[in-house]
């Protein structure tokens, strides 16, 4: 056995057939000398055939085959336990030994109290805890395709940190798959539970709601503003103040029809003695806004928004979200129309943003904001609109500054290349489920200290519920088997050949007048 190479993330070892040949990809491995003493994880394996190695000088009996083992360093020993700083490296002159189960578990000794449950070590019988503290204290991120089980292993986390009596979780569900959680309160947004909609504000429902591009429709953004703060003159326009849609409805469809007295008269034929009058300065120019606002308020789809809720209304709703009923608070977006799930979700993060910076730093009690399939409303895109750019831009800052207010983040995406640069690099742990393609690995890879980003490419191979969390919420970078929570998420996956071979109806005309 020899090392022959080390470097400041690697090393490499090269030994004959005899030593360490049940050696495998991802197992552990002790490198020390005297003085310093890494933990490294086997990355590659080769077998070089001792016939190739056979010169005209070589003797028969000195050749053997040659094993060279590829190590990445994630990691060192100090007094017996594992640290990811390493303050010094070994010589080449070392010894070099596989770590057993009873080795691993007295290196990663965790205080239990300061942490969670999650899974096993797949490698070794060993329960694999997470730092509570270092876990939420700054931004994580769940990433994985397609049924690689995130939604599990977030359930999971929940269903752990729910046992805390002062947790504080909020949970944007797009597909309402933990909606049914015992211990989550259950905002389902529609029908049962309204957002008026003067709580986007009026430049987001101008933007969101009605989809009237500013920059391309000055007239009639200077009609809407102008009713605007004539049924709310103590509006703000990017605040939740109370307004009457109705009325505002009505105040646009006077300033399309109005006329003007010019203060003449006429003096002959049929309307001798009448006023003359002019058309008013928006006559017959919103007609069509006037139609657009009627048409959204008639919508079925949409009812939920013009409910005529007073503005003692938002205090309700926040209670909701940031009161201490339930430790988690899941936001059912499931039956909402997806162009209005995503407008709800960046109002709602700012309103909790803004509260929280209101709150005394002495008694201020911290929350985490779950993003599920982030990449959908966080996205890096430059080709933004300028009303995605504010929602975007509302993540970002909790993203940057959250955490000195006691917010931080926790997207979900199956697609982290997609997803906003500034939230992936402000993240400082990474759950990472089974993962393919290859833009989303290098993505991850080039956020991961070095070492860590040569072990990515083995979660190409992980079946559903295995994950790798890198971090410093947790002390070795290995794959864990994730505990099946005891409440479950509701799946969406439909087993397609299975449900085939049973004769199935479906209502078409009730289909279609729902969704009228």
């Amino acid at each position: 056995m020899k090392l022959v190479k080390i470097l400041s993330d690697s090393v490499q070892i090269r030994t004959n057939q005899a030593e360490f040949k049940d050696i495998r990809i991802n197992d552990l491995l002790a490198i020390s000398d005297a003085s310093a003493s890494l933990v490294t994880m086997v990355t590659g394996l080769t077998d070089t055939d001792a016939e190739e190695r056979i010169g005209e000088e070589d003797f028969l009996g000195e050749i053997t085959g040659i094993k060279t083992i590829d190590c990445a360093i994630i990691g060192s020993v100090k007094d017996g336990r594992f640290v990811k700083a390493i303050d010094e490296y070994p010589t080449t002159s070392v010894s070099i030994r596989k770590i057993g189960g009873h080795d691993f578990s007295g290196m990663i000794a965790p205080k239990i109290s300061e942490c969670f449950l999650i899974g096993k070590y797949a490698a070794y019988d060993c329960r694999a805890w997470v730092n509570g503290n270092k876990f939420f204290q700054r931004h994580a991120c769940i990433v994985g395709n397609t049924g690689a089980g995130k939604s599990e292993t977030v359930a999971k986390i929940l269903e752990e940190t729910a046992q805390l009596p002062g947790a504080n979780i909020v949970v944007f569900d797009i597909h309402g798959e933990y909606s049914r959680l015992s211990y989550a309160s259950s905002i389902r947004i529609g029908d049962e539970f309204h957002f008026p909609i003067w709580m986007f504000g009026f430049s987001d429902i101008v933007t969101n709601i009605l989809k009237i591009r500013e920059e391309s429709a000055t007239t009639v953004m200077a009609a809407l503003r102008k009713a605007y703060y004539q049924v709310c003159p103590n509006g703000k326009e990017n605040k939740p103040v109370y307004f009457s849609y109705t009325q505002l409805v009505g105040e646009l469809e006077a300033m399309d029809n109005q006329v003007i007295a010019t203060g003449e008269y006429y003096k002959t034929g049929d309307k001798a003695g009448m006023p003359k009058t002019t058309k008013g300065e928006y006559n017959g120019k919103l007609t069509s806004t006037v139609n657009l606002l009627k048409d959204r308020m008639m919508d079925s789809r949409y009812g939920f928004l013009f409910h005529d809720e007073p503005q003692s209304y938002l205090y309700g709703v926040m209670e909701a979200i940031l009161g201490k009923e339930r430790p988690v608070k899941n936001i059912d977006l499931s039956g909402v129309p997806h162009d209005v799930a995503l407008p709800i979700i960046g109002v709602l993060s700012r309103l909790v943003f803004d509260l929280q910076r209101q709150q005394d730093m002495a008694h201020i009690r911290p929350v985490t904001i779950v993003c599920d399939e982030a990449h959908v409303y966080i996205p890096d895109n430059l080709m933004l609109s300028a009303s995605q750019r504010r929602m975007v831009e509302v993540f970002e800052d909790i993203a940057k500054e959250g955490r000195k207010f006691g917010i931080t983040l926790f997207p979900a995406t199956q697609r982290p290349s997609e997803l906003n640069k500034t939230i992936i690099a402000q993240c400082a742990n990474f759950i990472i489920g089974k993962l393919n393609n290859e833009n989303d690995k290098a993505l991850i890879k080039g956020m991961l200290p070095d070492g860590d980003d040569k072990i990515i490419d083995s979660v190409t191979m992980f079946s559903p519920g295995e994950v790798l969390i890198i971090g410093d919420a947790v002390p070795v970078p290995l794959k864990i088997k994730v505990e099946l929570a005891r409440e479950r998420p509701i799946s969406r996956t439909i087993d397609f050949w299975d449900v085939w071979k049973q004769e199935s109806e479906c209502d078409i005309a009730e289909l279609v007048e729902r969704y009228l």
